[in-house]
């Protein structure tokens, strides 16, 4: 089965009203395992995630071609930006585009059994590889703080770092707890950070920028912010030190 909403929460037990673990975005893929009332128990085939949705967000699409690049994006009943917004897109969002012409693509919403748009400057082909992918989490500057978040609406440390290395063509897990264990280079010298490298704290990630600054989703600013890494030391200190840099380029 397949998110037909923009997003949907995934949680430990069947209640909205509990801690919300991560989100699953429009158009990817769960593996059902459970039922209760209306809720589905399922695994994200994307990151191996399990948890509780909503049965009503899931229906079943074609194979996918493309999906989202851009931050969010509409779906728009014709080729007009003019004309009705279906619903929205966050970054990550995969589609199954009938046609493209210049500036529209025709996708097949399967879930409303219509016919509709979105600009095709908002999405690139489905094995499309961006050799900077720290671009795309600069994009996501200013994104508000949002435990559990995968949505572009909102977001954590450890979903910015998913989302934008997954435009790198690179599928990694949700949390930081096995992010951190991914067989990547270690940076021992901290005197030689660079674009591309990600700091981990216990709980925490970073994404470097340049030898100087870091952009991480926090709660602190409560937003997705970039900052000269010496600050950010300085605050986490009072908690946490670093406890790996490792080189995701």
């Amino acid at each position: 089965m397949n998110v037909i909403s923009s997003s949907i929460g995934m949680y430990l037990i069947p209640d909205e009203n509990t801690l919300l673990e991560t989100e699953c975005l429009f158009g990817e893929t769960v593996e059902i395992l459970d039922k209760h009332s209306n809720w589905i128990y399922c695994k994200s085939v994307a990151d191996n995630y399990h948890g509780w949705v909503k049965e009503k967000s899931l229906g079943k699409f074609h194979n996918f071609t493309h999906r989202v690049i851009a931050n969010r994006t509409f779906i728009y009943k014709e080729k007009n930006p003019k004309s009705k917004c279906i619903q929205y897109l966050p970054l990550g969002s995969k589609l199954f585009v009938n046609h493209i012409w210049s500036d529209w693509a025709e996708i097949v919403l399967s879930h409303y059994n219509v016919i509709a748009f979105v600009p095709t400057k908002d999405i690139v082909s489905i094995n499309h590889k961006l050799k900077d992918w720290v671009k795309i989490s600069e994009q996501l500057n200013g994104t508000p703080y949002k435990w559990g978040g995968r949505d572009s609406l909102g977001i954590d440390c450890s979903s910015l770092l998913q989302l934008s290395y997954e435009t790198s063509g690179n599928i990694i897990p949700r949390n930081t707890n096995e992010q951190v264990n991914l067989k990547k280079k270690e940076v021992l010298d901290f005197n030689h950070l660079e674009r591309g490298h990600v700091i981990f704290w216990e709980g925490h990630v970073g994404i470097m920028i340049d030898k100087i600054n870091c952009i991480h989703a926090n709660a602190y600013h409560m937003k997705t912010t970039i900052e000269p890494i010496a600050d950010i030391i300085y605050r986490m200190k009072k908690q946490y030190d670093i406890i790996k840099i490792m080189d995701f380029n």
